[in-house]
C-alpha cells in the first residue's frame, strides 16, 4: 500500500491536511513512481492520494480506488445524491459509519473521457483526496478547427473540493451521548464555478480560466469575510503532447480584481492542471487542478478540482463559444 506524509494545513482553526501519492506497490511489494501524464495516468500532484475512479452513467454507479481511510476494501462503492451540490456533476458521497471520514465526489462521463474529484473532510488533523481522468474509450483524434484557423475552444463546468468544512447535510447520525472531545468527522468545503479552454493545434499549445468560483462553507465556520471572494484563476504555459494529453500551470488572473487576491504575486504559480481531449472528433476534454494559497481570505487552502468540457461547434449558444467562434 502506499501512503506518505504530508502538508498539514490549521485553518482558521480547523485542522486539515491533504496526502501526497508518490507511489504504487505492485503485488511483490515493490514500489516504483508513476508515470508521467499519459492516455490512463494522471500527474502525482492532481492525483495525490487516488488511485483511480470508475464512473458508470448509465447505471449512475462510482468506486473509488486508493482513497485513504473512506472504508474498509480498497475498492470503495460511493451513493448518489439525489440533487447534485455542482452544477455539470454527479455528487457522489461515502462514509462507513457515523465516526468515520466523510467523502466527496464530483464526476462527469461523456463522449469517451471521465473525470472526478473526491475529497474527505477533516478528522485527525489531516484530509484526503485527489482528481482523476481518464480516455474511456477510442484513441485521440483531434479536434477539427474552424476554416483557416488552428484553435479550438472548450467551455463548461468546474467543481472542486476545499479543506475546509463544509455543510453538514449528509453525516450518518450519531447515536447516544458522545464524549464532545471526539473527534467528528465533517464534510468538505467544495467550490463551484466556470470553466474555458483555448486549444492551440498548430503551436501544441493550451490555456484558459477558471471563473465565477464560489466556495461553500460550513454554515457555522467563522470567516472573514463571511463569504471571500475567489480570484479567477487562468491555466498558462499548457503544452498538449501528440497523444491528446496537456498539463501546465495555475496562476492567479491578473485581471481579477478581488479583494482576496493573495500577497503572493500575480502570476505566481498557485498550482497545476492536466487533462486528456477525448471522442469522436476530439469533442470533450476531462482534467483535473491542483491549487493552494489562491485567497489572502483563507489559510492554508488546498483544493482539488475537475472539468470536463465541450468542444465549441455551431451549434453552441454558450456567450464564450459564440464569440470564439467569431472570425
Amino acid at each position: 500500500m502506499k501512503r506518505t506524509a504530508a502538508l498539514c494545513a490549521l485553518a482558521l482553526g480547523l485542522v486539515a491536511c491533504g496526502d501526497g501519492n508518490p507511489f504504487t506497490e505492485d503485488e511483490a511489494g515493490t514500489t516504483t513512481p508513476p508515470t508521467t501524464t499519459t492516455e490512463s495516468a494522471v500527474p502525482e500532484t492532481i492525483l495525490n492520494d487516488l488511485d483511480r475512479i470508475s464512473f458508470n452513467a448509465d447505471t449512475n454507479t462510482l468506486t473509488v480506488s486508493g482513497l485513504t481511510q473512506d472504508g474498509v476494501p480498497l475498492v470503495n462503492d460511493y451513493a448518489a445524491l439525489a440533487t447534485t451540490l455542482a452544477p455539470g456533476y454527479v455528487t457522489f458521497t461515502g462514509q462507513n459509519d457515523p465516526l468515520g471520514r466523510h467523502a466527496t465526489a464530483f464526476v462527469a462521463s461523456r463522449d469517451g473521457v471521465q473525470a472526478g474529484v473526491v475529497m474527505t473532510g477533516g478528522q485527525f488533523n489531516k484530509f484526503f483526496g485527489g482528481s482523476f481522468f481518464e480516455r474511456t474509450s477510442g484513441g485521440y483524434t483531434p479536434p477539427t478547427t474552424p476554416a483557416s484557423r488552428f484553435d479550438v475552444t472548450y467551455v463548461g463546468n468546474y467543481a472542486a473540493g476545499l479543506n475546509f468544512p463544509g455543510p453538514d447535510t449528509d453525516l450518518l447520525p450519531i447515536t447516544g451521548p458522545l464524549d464532545p472531545n471526539v473527534s467528528r468527522p465533517q464534510q468538505t468545503a467544495y467550490i463551484t464555478g466556470l470553466m474555458f479552454v483555448n486549444v492551440d493545434l498548430n503551436d501544441m499549445q493550451v490555456e484558459g480560466e477558471i471563473y465565477n468560483r464560489t466556495a461553500v462553507f460550513n454554515p457555522a465556520l467563522t470567516l472573514t469575510p463571511d463569504l471571500p471572494e475567489l480570484p479567477d484563476l487562468v491555466l498558462v504555459e499548457g503544452a498538449l503532447a501528440g497523444d491528446g494529453t496537456f498539463s501546465g500551470n495555475i496562476e492567479i488572473d491578473a485581471s481579477d480584481t478581488n479583494s482576496g487576491v493573495p500577497s503572493n504575486p500575480v502570476g505566481g504559480d498557485v498550482g497545476d492542471f492536466a487533462g486528456v481531449i477525448g471522442g469522436p472528433g476530439g469533442n470533450a476534454i476531462a482534467g483535473g487542478t491542483f491549487i493552494e494559497n489562491f485567497t489572502e481570505d483563507l489559510d492554508n487552502e488546498i483544493e482539488y478540482g475537475v472539468f470536463v468540457l465541450d468542444l465549441c461547434d455551431a451549434t453552441s449558444a454558450d456567450p464564450v463559444c459564440v464569440n470564439a467562434l467569431q472570425p
